[in-house]
This record gives C-alpha cells, sequence and structure tokens, in this order.
C-alpha cells in the first residue's frame, strides 16, 4: 500500500459519500441504500464499488471497514469476489 503525503490513514466520511453518491447514480440508486445494510445484488454491487475505489485510493481493508461500519473481513471478501 502506497502513502500520500497530507492523506489521512482513515477515508473521510466526505469521500464516502461522494462515491457512495457515485455508485448510487451509476446503478440508479439512492447513496443510502448504497451504505444500508441490505443484500439484494445491487445494492451489494454498488457497495463493493464504493469500497473497491477507497482501497484504490491506498486505504486499507481496516481502515474502509472503520469508515463504513463493517469488519476489515467484509471489505476483504467483497474486494476479492469483486
Amino acid at each position: 500500500m502506497f502513502y500520500q503525503a497530507g492523506m489521512s490513514r482513515f477515508p473521510s466520511a466526505s469521500r464516502v459519500a461522494q462515491y457512495a453518491a457515485e455508485a448510487a447514480a451509476a446503478n440508479d440508486l439512492h447513496p443510502d441504500d448504497v451504505m444500508g445494510t441490505a443484500r439484494t445484488v445491487s445494492f451489494v454491487r454498488a457497495r463493493c464499488q464504493v469500497w473497491r475505489r477507497l482501497y484504490d485510493d491506498g486505504f486499507s481493508m481496516y481502515a474502509i471497514g472503520l469508515a463504513v461500519g463493517r469488519h476489515h473481513t467484509t471489505v476483504m471478501h467483497a474486494l476479492r469476489k469483486g
């Protein structure tokens, strides 16, 4: 994992919300549904898109899990499957 100067070790709530809104718009969903607990395929895919973007930005699975209220192994499983 890389670390950029000036970047926090944890994603900000605004970054998570922005990525959730973008994933929701791309999948014709509401942003609250994307970050909710529903396990409908469309929600799960959009949620995984958010997590993938955060991971690609350099955040650890642990940091992503804390930011979105999930265990890091849930994030790990989603990134491996997606």
